[in-house]
């Protein structure tokens, strides 16, 4: 397994857990308690922030985009279920992105957005990725219980399970440094240059759910039991989160394979890479975490990764397309 893991060729951190025992635990060029920007593996935690709303009777999965943000097109039309599971038929305008320039405050950014929202009835209930969804989770939560994303969060995750290397980008430096981050890299033209911690944060801000925290491999792991199978939701509300079904099987911010009985995350952005595969019952997991990539070998890796996963659970290579 191992040897697998290194001929990948990553420089970062590998955790892998089988049948609840840590089975491998090392660095290449970083430590085990190294903290990275975990990207869109973020979604699965802030849709579980939405569930437990849910759960405790404060919101449903069938209400409309259009109670808590009516100036968004089609927003009566959305369910709280089709932005969990990313078939809203929302987008930002051709040319457009995420926020603004100058960061002010998350419900700026979320009026900025709205502005450049637009609804394309075609593609509703059906599947269309867009970090936008996620976006608009995180200003809903945050209207029900009247407290920012960020404490939310805290509250969620980083107290109740003491999380040591978990921050968010934006962070003071001293719990940054604390977090045990290191910096993105990027390789080009012959070298890694170092992404500026000043475009991270803007972009950790305009992510806001889906791309702007940072975590060790075992607070990630941590955090994955507690979603699958810890008392944050209900067997019940674990069953509606994650239903789902093709082209890509996506919901809860996981691609859930019935098959395999598996739930798979990545992310990617700023210079750093989060791969997670996890059984439903988080007995097994293998995360792989870098802060050295190199454009266009995302993809690769992930199949590669889905392959190491595969013969993890003991099956057959013919599957390994069957991750998201």
């Amino acid at each position: 397994m191992r040897q697998q893991v290194d001929a990948l060729g990553i420089k970062g951190s590998i955790l892998v857990i089988k049948n609840g025992k840590i089975m491998l635990n090392y660095a290449l060029g970083n430590n085990t308690d190294t903290s990275y920007l975990i990207n869109s593996v973020q979604k699965s935690m802030t849709a579980a922030i939405v569930m437990r709303l849910v759960q405790e009777g404060k919101l449903s999965l069938q209400d409309k985009l259009s109670q808590f943000y009516p100036q968004i097109p089609g927003a009566n039309k959305v369910k709280i279920k089709n932005l969990l599971a990313m078939t809203a038929g929302l987008d930002l305008k051709p040319g457009t992105k995420l926020g603004r320039k100058h960061f002010i405050s998350d419900s700026d950014n979320i009026r900025c957005d709205a502005a450049k929202t637009i609804f394309e009835p075609h593609l509703l209930n059906k599947w269309h990725y867009s970090s936008l969804n996620y976006v608009y989770l995180c200003g809903i939560a945050s209207q029900i219980t009247k407290k920012s994303y960020e404490r939310l969060f805290r509250q969620t995750y980083v107290r109740p399970l003491r999380l040591r290397q978990t921050e968010f980008l934006w962070s003071k430096p001293g719990k940054i440094i604390a977090s045990h981050l290191v910096p993105g890299m990027i390789y080009r033209k012959g070298r890694y240059d170092v992404v500026k911690h000043k475009a991270a944060l803007k972009d950790a801000h305009n992510e806001l759910g889906a791309g702007s925290v940072v975590m060790s491999n075992h607070d990630l792991a941590k955090v994955i039991h507690y979603l699958l199978v810890g008392k944050l939701l209900t067997k019940k509300s674990r069953m509606l989160l994650y239903r789902a079904g093709p082209p890509a099987y996506y919901n809860g911010g996981f691609y859930n394979n019935n098959k395999l009985q598996t739930k798979t995350a990545n992310g990617a952005g700023q210079g750093y890479y989060t791969f997670m595969r996890s059984t439903n019952n988080a007995q097994t997991i293998l995360i792989i975490q870098s802060n050295k990539t190199r454009e266009g070998e995302f993809d690769q890796l992930k199949g590669q990764i889905n392959q190491i996963m595969l013969e993890l659970l003991g099956r057959k290579a013919r599957s390994a397309n069957m991750f998201g």
